[in-house]
């Protein structure tokens, strides 16, 4: 067989008993629990070929980076949901994803729970190895590009693959003998006529043509424009206008901020001034806790719980054992009726709320949050799903060679991702004693124990150490971010290192800055630049300074030893305005004439170019 190159496109294949399991949550996107591929061989025009499930044999960047689309029988313009997460497990591929909010999906959705099973995987091998005697090609390199739900299962001998696909790419072949003969050799097979064999020493890197780049890019911000219903003016626009990917990236960014500016959540009922000045979370709080024994106490809260009902009903939901909070309370001043001192226990318990500070649900949230205060680009008032596009590289400079010769297009590579409403639930606690005194100052005090709450545990954790699937996927674990930075026994250079590192590849941006705990900020306190002087790296208190020149902030969800330095604004906070409380009452609370306050906020993190953020897991003195 002389030697050549075996030319792959993609591939598709189906999978045997996919155990799907369908999850349907109130309030939260349908999730899909399936295996999307195994190591059955199946034959292929080019021979028997295994998909090793080995870790090292799977790319799943793709599936993990939250840019590989769910699909409805292959068909890249009928996307239906995006994939979570995957792993692979006892030789299997195993795929969380979710569907779309949308009119398609749920017909989808609907075929599903009628029966249709059938999952079926698209793929591209990189590297196969091929045993000679029995003509098995076991991929060693492949990675799923995505996943489907058909109707009719695939047909892997129709030729989907072979070289004439315009997708095909080189792929490298490394023959193995039998056991008896030489040792393995580097081995390749030509297919067509058409294949060229690289010189020695290269590889084969298929560029799109200009041609093909203007396509890509056409279709790129149709479907850009589609997911996020971006005015066809818009579109002609950029498309006629020749516009690169990524500005378009930042003006779709911006259009979405611009509407989240204006209140556009789901559970904005349109209330005036005076109707959201006389609402009480503390009356609802009541109803719920005494209501079915005090009918008076249900009586008061009547308005409240009508706003709740009309919250659920937008929703297409049920409020019952709950009640959801109209946006235009969260936006308002917490104490916008007032405030006068608590009787109840002092201290934690209440005794500190005389001449409480004014401020909003979002507001103190905001304030609270440290990614925020950062710079993290905060998103409002979401309503569905919303898709972005994600900056994964950054463009290249070329040269014509002479005129009329043509040069490969280049642009800074995109991918898209969509931010789903994922829920944090959060529990604060007070007395029975406090809830029944209603007033003002408890109003304020509950409010403000939520949002700071939420902010804390809820969206900083999520950005710093999000893993994805049913939470939003945060900064420690997005792929593509530089991690492993040495901060040991920290000193001037290697904290430098970090801002040189990011710079090294074009992504020092808006709200440069770092991150990480109390214990890590006394460390750098006490580290002088030189020797001998007064001249600390971290300047300033230990919450709130600068590092080497750049803001620095301390927060408990930075674990022990890590150091986050990054461009904050490429982080993008997006939430629903949607906040759900209930009671807790069992157990050591009920002893302790304690109630907790349940709260639940649709959240999600996205992050627009993971190579601004380098991570230190080392950080000591």
């Amino acid at each position: 067989m002389p030697d050549g190159e075996l030319k792959i496109g993609q591939l598709r294949r189906d999978v045997p008993k996919p155990d799907l399991v369908v999850r349907k949550a109130e309030n939260a996107a349908t999730t899909l629990s399936f295996s999307a591929s195994s190591e059955t061989p199946v034959e292929r025009w080019f021979g028997t070929e295994i998909l090793s499930h080995d870790k090292a044999a799977v790319r799943l960047n793709r599936a993990n980076g939250g840019v590989m689309p769910l699909l409805f029988n292959h068909d890249w313009s009928d996307p239906i949901g995006m994939v979570d997460t995957a792993r692979t497990n006892d030789g299997r591929l195993m795929v969380e994803a979710h569907l779309f909010d949308t009119a398609r999906a749920k017909e989808i959705a609907t075929m599903v729970d009628g029966g249709l099973r059938n999952i079926s995987i698209g793929y591209q091998i990189h590297s196969v190895e091929e045993e000679v005697k029995s003509a098995t090609y076991t991929a060693r390199d492949w990675e799923p590009m995505e996943v489907s739900i058909v109707t009719v299962p695939a047909d892997p001998t129709i030729g989907i693959g072979r070289a004439q696909d315009e997708q095909a790419i080189a792929v490298q072949v490394i023959r193995t003998a039998p056991t008896t003969a030489t040792p393995a050799t580097s081995g390749v097979i030509t297919m067509t006529d058409a294949v060229i064999t690289p010189a020695a020493g290269t590889t084969a890197e298929p560029q799109p043509t200009a041609m093909e780049f203007e396509r890509q890019r056409k279709d790129a911000i149709l479907n850009l424009c589609k997911a996020n219903n971006i005015d066809e003016r818009v579109q002609i626009q950029w498309i006629t206008r020749g516009t690169g990917l990524d500005v378009i990236a930042k003006d779709i960014l911006e259009i979405v901020q611009e509407r989240s500016s204006t209140l556009t959540s789901v559970s904005a009922l349109g209330l005036s001034n005076k109707d959201t000045k006389q609402y009480s979370v503390v009356r609802a709080l009541r109803a719920l806790k005494f209501g079915m024994q005090d009918q008076r106490v249900r009586e008061e809260a009547a308005f409240e719980l009508e706003c709740s009902d009309a919250v659920a009903k937008r929703m297409n939901r049920s409020s019952s054992g709950s009640f959801l909070v109209p946006a235009e309370v969260l936006v308002r001043p917490v104490g916008a009726h007032g405030s006068r001192a608590m009787s109840a226990l002092p201290g934690s318990k209440g005794g500190y709320m005389v001449n409480v500070e004014n401020m909003g649900f979002l507001d103190i949230l905001r304030a609270r949050s440290v990614a925020m205060t950062m710079g993290a680009r905060q998103l409002p008032g979401l309503v569905g799903n919303v898709m972005f596009p994600r900056q994964t590289g950054k463009s290249t400079v070329v040269w014509q060679g002479g005129e009329g010769v043509s040069v490969t297009a280049s642009d800074q590579a995109l991918g898209q991702l969509s931010m789903t409403p994922k829920t944090a639930i959060v529990i604060t606690d007070v007395s029975e004693q406090l809830l029944r005194q209603a007033s003002p100052s408890a109003e304020s005090f509950i409010m403000t124990d939520l949002a700071a709450t939420i902010a804390i545990d809820g969206v900083d954790n999520a950005v710093i150490n999000g893993a994805g699937g049913a939470q939003p996927l945060g900064i420690r674990n997005t792929p593509g971010i530089t991690s492993g930075q040495d901060a040991a026994t920290a000193t001037y250079a290697k904290i430098l290192a970090f801002i040189s590192t990011a710079g090294g590849v074009n992504a020092i941006r808006g709200n440069p800055g770092f991150v990480t705990n109390t214990a890590g900020a006394a460390v750098l306190m006490q580290k002088q630049r030189f020797a001998s002087t007064d001249t600390p790296i971290w300047a300033g208190n230990m919450m709130d300074g600068q590092l080497v020149g750049f803001n620095a902030m301390s927060s408990e969800q930075i674990a022990s030893g890590n150091l986050i330095f990054g461009s904050w604004d490429e982080v993008v906070i997006g939430d629903w305005g949607v906040l759900e409380l209930s009671m807790d009452n069992g157990g050591t609370r009920f002893n302790q004439g304690q109630v907790g306050i349940r709260a639940l906020w649709m959240v999600d993190v996205l992050l627009r170019y993971p190579q601004a953020f380098v991570v230190s897991t080392n950080l000591s003195a």
